[in-house]
């Protein structure tokens, strides 16, 4: 059959401009230009009323709601709980955010690998002495593996004539620990998913929907952090900057909230889609919340710093 009567998906024969079999619009030479592309692409963004923007503002604003019509079927007027993490997680690698996620190799490591192979760093005249730093949870376990990492990178550094520079390691360290942290976020779903199973064991839900409910918290701190508080960081950046104080981070109470802030939002995620009294929400959104800190710190932080070491 001619190509310009027959659908190009499905083959079946077109009467007008949208193929009565599966929907598509007839496909004319025109739609192989670039101009093509780029009008579909500004329709999608600009079209308030779309899956995209409508599951986005729903994410930030509604919590739990697109979770909630997800596991009772109402799928139609959203984005999928899969499809709007992996734009969460897009947005984390194009604009990292103030996050547990990707920490500096100096926070990763004791102050005792960093007076053995840098002692320039130990001097009290220094502008930060790293010294007394107890490293993480992980640290006395993967420092056997660190420490070979580190002899040899020196003894290459030193075979070709040059001064081995813990500063270039941790730079390089940072660099590949930055790329796989971003793959490995969605490590945490799961752990947060068993933590609210184990919370309303008694109802009998099926694994993947605490799944579903877990993905959409996490997605909830991954646009969080990069649309509030890298912002956040931004201002208070300039603010030190301008009054010429030597405070750095984000100020505790400024953390508090944020704290706050995602507990009241796993909550209220926990009172929609299992029906849960205020105390019982309340106590399911703090054990996934807290379990998401564990496992931050016991699996995902080891991992990603067994990993980034290896493929350096």
């Amino acid at each position: 059959m001619d190509g310009t009567h027959a659908c190009s998906n499905c083959d079946a024969p077109l009467t007008g401009a949208f193929c009565p079999m599966c929907g598509q619009k007839r496909f004319v030479e025109s739609d192989r230009r670039f101009s093509h592309l780029l009008r579909h692409f500004f329709a999608a963004a600009t079209d308030l009323d779309g899956k995209f923007w409508r599951s986005l503002l729903s994410t930030l604003f509604q919590p739990g709601r697109l979770s909630r019509d997800h596991i009772d079927g109402r799928r139609a007027r959203w984005m999928s709980p899969i499809s709007l993490f992996l734009f969460a997680n897009l947005l984390y690698f194009l604009a990292p955010g103030l996050t547990d996620l990707s920490l500096p190799f100096r926070y990763q490591v004791r102050g005792n690998i960093v007076r053995e192979f840098d002692p320039r760093a130990c001097d009290p005249a220094a502008a930060a002495p790293r010294c007394d730093f107890g490293g993480q949870k992980h640290s006395r376990v993967t420092e056997p593996l660190l420490r070979r990492e580190l002899q040899r990178s020196k003894s290459e550094a030193e075979s070709l004539g040059r001064m081995f520079e813990l500063e270039e390691f941790a730079a390089r360290y940072d660099a590949k620990s930055d790329a796989i942290g971003k793959l490995m976020v969605i490590v945490h779903v799961p752990f947060m998913a068993l933590a609210l199973w184990l919370a309303v064991i008694r109802r009998k839900r099926y694994f993947a929907e605490h799944f579903v409910v877990a993905l959409g918290m996490l997605t909830f701190l991954l646009l969080f952090f990069q649309l509030l508080m890298k912002p956040a960081e931004k201002i208070h950046g300039w603010i030190v900057d301008w009054l010429g104080t030597a405070q750095a981070g984000m100020p505790g109470p400024v953390l508090l909230s944020l704290v706050l802030i995602s507990l009241v939002y796993f909550s209220i995620t926990c009172r929609s889609c299992y029906g849960s009294s205020w105390f019982g929400a309340i106590v399911q959104g703090s054990m996934a919340f807290g379990v998401l800190l564990l496992t931050s710190m016991l699996m995902y932080r080891p991992m990603q710093f067994v990993l980034s070491l290896w493929l350096m």
